[in-house]
């Protein structure tokens, strides 16, 4: 479906997205071009790393959410909202 979004970002419905799927896989991608780039500070490139990590990784909350909470802190996580699963729940 990733892939699908990527090509076909006017209409996420084409591959069974809905829009706020489409928002946060869109979203990623830019994030990962974002990184790319040297000039960055390294407060936001700790928040994006941590972004990065939570959508692939699985985490609970909200990574969009908190990599806006984290943007605003200027590189504090909000490791209370989103964070990685524990084995055995």
């Amino acid at each position: 479906m990733i892939c699908c979004v990527k090509t076909h970002p006017g209409n996420p419905t084409r591959c069974g997205a809905t829009d706020f799927e489409a928002e946060e896989i869109l979203f990623g991608a830019r994030v990962a071009k974002e990184l790319a780039r040297e000039d960055l500070p390294e407060w936001k490139r700790y928040c994006m790393n941590e972004y990065e990590k939570c959508q692939n990784q699985d985490w609970i909350g909200s990574c969009y959410d908190c990599f806006r909470l984290c943007e605003g802190q200027q590189g504090e996580w909000p490791h209370d909202r989103c964070f990685r699963q524990r084995k055995g729940r």
